[in-house]
């Protein structure tokens, strides 16, 4: 564990929000060549993940605190911290989505095709941010005697590498979606499936990450589960029921015009 990597002048500089910088970039490049594979203005890719880092980093935050009003209560300033430890991802996801939503419709970008490229820079984002709790010490698993379990600094038991594990199955994701995407008929698709991809691997980490209140386990766990369904009853709506699309998503409407 090493949450300050090096000092600069005399202030931390710690190694969380170093690796959600590296997150960002990496999602940024990722979803710029889905943009252009697509045939969208790769430079809207800057505003638009520059906004979704924000309202995710503050969405992050606000459910954090609400999931901790006792911890916060005697110092409201906490708050603020710059160290950034205590983020929810589901917060992120449930205010960034709309937001950017709303600013690629003023764009007139087309929706879907900006969601299924976000899509697939999700799960390699939230991977690489992992490694930043890993190296922070958050996010942890319950005490664990198996031959990979780590020890963490000021504490004597070894545990499960949750965050590690979430890194695996982010990049597994990652993997299948790529596979995926070619294949995948309409816009949302790709958005849908990365989703329920994501909480699928919440799900199944969760078992093994350490709570001090069960119930935010079992409350994590259901939330999961529950976005894991709607999502993929979702595609599988959109794949039976509606009509097959003339062509492809966006990309075909590039591929013509070469």
């Amino acid at each position: 564990m090493r949450p300050v990597l090096f000092h600069i002048g005399g202030y931390p500089v710690y190694s969380y929000g170093v690796m959600l910088f590296l997150a960002f970039m990496a999602g940024v490049f990722v979803a710029r060549r889905e943009f252009k594979r697509r045939g969208l203005d790769e430079s809207a890719v800057y505003l638009i993940a520059a906004v979704a880092a924000i309202a995710g980093v503050v969405g992050a935050r606000i459910f954090f605190v609400l999931g901790h009003l006792d911890a916060f209560s005697h110092n409201w300033g906490m708050v603020f911290d710059l160290n950034m430890r205590g983020l929810v991802y589901y917060g992120g996801l449930l205010l960034g989505i709309p937001v950017c939503a709303l600013l690629v419709r003023r764009m007139k970008l087309p929706v879907g095709a900006v969601a299924d490229a976000a899509g697939l820079a999700l799960p390699l984002s939230l991977g690489i941010a992992r490694i930043g709790c890993f190296l922070n010490g958050c996010c942890g698993g319950k005490p664990s005697g198996l031959p990979w379990a780590v020890t963490f600094p000021g504490s004597p038991t070894a545990v499960h590498p949750t965050q590690l594990y979430e890194l695996i199955l982010d990049l597994a994701a990652f993997g299948l979606l790529l596979l995926a995407r070619k294949r995948l008929r309409r816009d949302w698709d790709l958005f849908l499936l990365s989703l329920a991809s994501y909480s699928l691997v919440r799900f199944l980490v969760e078992f093994f990450r350490f709570h001090a209140d069960t119930k935010a386990q079992i409350f994590f766990q259901a939330l999961s589960a529950a976005m894991f369904l709607f999502c993929l009853g979702l595609f599988y709506y959109r794949e039976r029921r509606l009509p097959p699309p003339s062509e492809k998503p966006t990309e075909t409407r590039r591929e013509s015009e070469a």
